[in-house]
């Protein structure tokens, strides 16, 4: 157990319930660090101490406020809590901020609980049988429904001894976190340490870090480098579930606060809204109505919004339904995140409940409902695979895991993961070149889409194969990255529906119908180009040889490139393959002996004057048959693997 994983022991309960003097009898601490606590004798900020269980486990210790106005303080302290005491005073009984702290707690998921009825010192036995009865009808139906009750004093240490053992047999249930996974530590606290710099505290929610990690502070994504580590101490890692303290380089203090999270850069991408699904408390004051405007509390942070039902117009108490949360300030989620609301005004907590979607697309109930349904409890393959669905820059993409985690929560190598057992399953998840995974559906509806643009092309130009994937780009596909672009054609090459031959992409099925007038001016048009060798006629001279205008010979022209039986050297100079190919005869001939060729010498290789040599010798650059080195050039890759 010695080596197990440090657990947090958090409080929960009514104002002057003996929290914090419990904490102190356990841990030798006094967790009312600021002046007006001393002052006031009430904990108003979280306090934090920790102390060694019998079995050798670090118990790190949150202490959360008890009065009703600082029931926002005691939410930021909630999350990561692996054992909950609700402190419950044998003088008092069961009180309002005690019902709240329950449904809070339930609210946020704590799963493991132990009540502790303190001040026993000040009652008789019959009284605290009593007030044992009235907790156990208040806990009914909560976590804390069947956890086990402990009896103290922290005046006389009555029942300490007692409470420690069954915190170690409730902290031996308690599961491991996934150290493996992204990092995310809620902040709590802020401060500064002479020689350290700004240092930051919370539970660590996933992930490990360490000394050197490179991190970043969300939402103002402020990149900061770790410096040290604490955990009860120096430590070389923190890992999920632990308390944690950590210094940073590169940040003041002045620029962090309670509610922001540290992570990995790129790793999630802050949301002005969210969708999931909440639970309306029994005894909320009245019905959760759309656009309700409430203060939201998840991990630390506490923001305002407005709630939006994604169905009807109103919860009812006690009922539950989907909603997009709309945000008045950035949030940082994950799926599955808790989070609980309280009302605007008079604030109290009405209810709560679970992140589904933390980017929500589309308007409000376009989306439809079973969406939330499938994503709610889904898998990380379902869920990878649903984030394929999702707009990049506006457009339904190929994407990358990491970009795929951003928008579901996952990390980097959960996304990764989930596509390659999505992609080998093979149903709705392709794997691309570079990476890059696309949900069947995208590329159906890139596919449909394609064909509808072809089409049109074809009716505007009949003669033409298709156009070039540049044209593409561009045009159907304009602002889509290259990155992206090559391997989504690639891959609609691949489905057979289209062909993709010398940079030109045309449906599979698609034959270009000469009219016998064409068909004799094609000929006519090759004759004149191979007569004319290195130095043929431009489109406008060869108009006036068919006696037609120079748009129908540029078209014939086009349709002669796709074909492969002429080269486009420049607008006005084109080359038939045959002269193509005697180029690189000649140029290979004359690398046999020579290592340079000048500009001078390729005019004469071919024959052909300047005005020709030039535009010749571009292409000649461009295809790779030469290389160009100051004023010379030199034998290129495609001549050497020609020759």
């Amino acid at each position: 157990m010695a080596s197990a994983r440090p657990i947090i022991v958090g409080t929960a309960g009514h104002i002057d319930h003996g929290k914090t003097v419990l904490i102190r009898a356990l841990t030798g601490v006094d967790t009312d660090r600021l002046p007006e606590e001393k002052k006031r004798g009430i904990s108003i900020d979280l306090g934090f101490a920790s102390f060694r269980l019998p079995s050798g486990r670090l118990a790190g210790v949150v202490d959360v406020p008890g009065h009703e106005r600082f029931v926002h303080n005691m939410l930021a302290g909630v999350h990561g809590m692996d054992v909950v005491l609700l402190v419950v005073a044998a003088d008092d009984g069961v009180m309002p901020q005690t019902r709240e702290h329950l449904h809070i707690l339930d609210l946020a998921g704590v799963r493991n609980g132990i009540i502790v009825v303190t001040k026993i010192d000040l009652v008789d036995e019959a009284w605290l049988e009593m007030v044992e009865e009235d907790i156990r009808q208040a806990v009914a139906g909560t976590v804390f429904e069947g956890a086990p009750m402990v009896r103290v004093s922290a005046f006389t240490g009555e029942g300490i001894d007692t409470l420690v053992a069954t915190i170690d047999e409730v902290a031996s249930r308690v599961g491991e976190r996934d150290a493996s996974g992204l990092v995310r530590l809620p902040v709590d606290r802020v401060f500064t340490i002479p020689g350290f710099g700004t240092v930051v505290t919370g539970t660590l929610v996933s992930g490990t870090i360490r000394p050197g990690d490179h991190l970043t502070i969300l939402p103002r994504d402020q990149r900061v480098r770790v410096r040290q580590v604490e955990v009860d101490g120096p430590v070389p890692a923190a890992v999920a579930g632990q308390r944690v303290g950590v210094s940073l380089v590169g940040v003041e203090k002045e620029d962090v606060s309670r509610g922001d999270v540290l992570t990995e850069p790129g790793a999630i991408v802050p949301t002005m809204a969210f969708e999931g699904r909440l639970v309306l408390l029994a005894g909320a004051p009245r019905p959760l109505r759309h656009n309700d405007r409430v203060h939201l509390h998840t991990g630390t942070a506490e923001v305002l919004g407005r709630v939006l039902l994604r169905e009807g117009e109103l919860v009812a108490p006690g009922q539950s339904g989907y909603i997009r949360f709309q945000s008045e300030s950035p949030l940082v989620l994950m799926p599955e995140d808790r989070f609980v609301i309280r009302s605007y005004s008079p604030v109290t907590t009405i209810g709560g409940g679970v992140v589904i979607d933390p980017h929500p697309r589309g308007r409000i109930r376009s989306r439809p409902v079973a969406e939330l349904q499938v994503l709610e409890g889904a898998t990380n393959v379902e869920r990878a695979v649903q984030g394929l669905l999702r707009p990049v820059q506006g457009q339904l993409v190929p994407q990358l895991p990491a970009e795929v985690a951003q928008i579901t929560g996952l990390s980097p190598a959960q996304a990764a993961s989930a596509l390659a057992e999505a992609a080998e399953q093979g149903k709705e998840v392709m794997k691309l070149a570079g990476g890059y995974f696309v949900h069947r559906r995208v590329l159906e509806n890139w596919a449909e889409r394609l064909t509808q643009h072809l089409s049109q092309y074809y009716q505007k130009n009949p003669l033409r194969r298709g156009p070039t994937t540049e044209e593409l780009r561009t045009g159907l596909w304009r602002g889509l990255e290259p990155r992206r672009f090559q391997p989504l054609l690639a891959a609609l090459a691949a489905t057979g529906n289209f062909t993709l031959s010398n940079d030109v992409v045309s449906l599979a099925d698609h034959a270009v119908q000469l009219s016998p007038e064409q068909l004799e001016m094609v000929a006519k048009l090759e004759k004149a180009l191979r007569d004319g060798g290195f130095a043929p006629p431009s489109p406008a001279e060869l108009a006036t040889l068919l006696d037609v205008p120079v748009p129908v010979v540029r078209e014939l022209l086009d349709y002669l490139g796709d074909e492969n039986r002429v080269v486009k050297v420049s607008d006005d100079l084109y080359l038939p393959s045959s002269s193509v190919a005697e180029a690189r005869r000649r140029l290979t001939e004359f690398f046999a002996s020579r290592p340079t060729l000048t500009a001078a010498e390729l005019r004469d290789l071919l024959g052909t004057t300047r005005k020709y040599a030039l535009p010749i010798a571009g292409y000649l650059d461009t295809a790779g048959y030469t290389r160009r080195v100051g004023d010379v050039r030199v034998a290129g890759p495609a001549l050497a693997n020609k020759s």
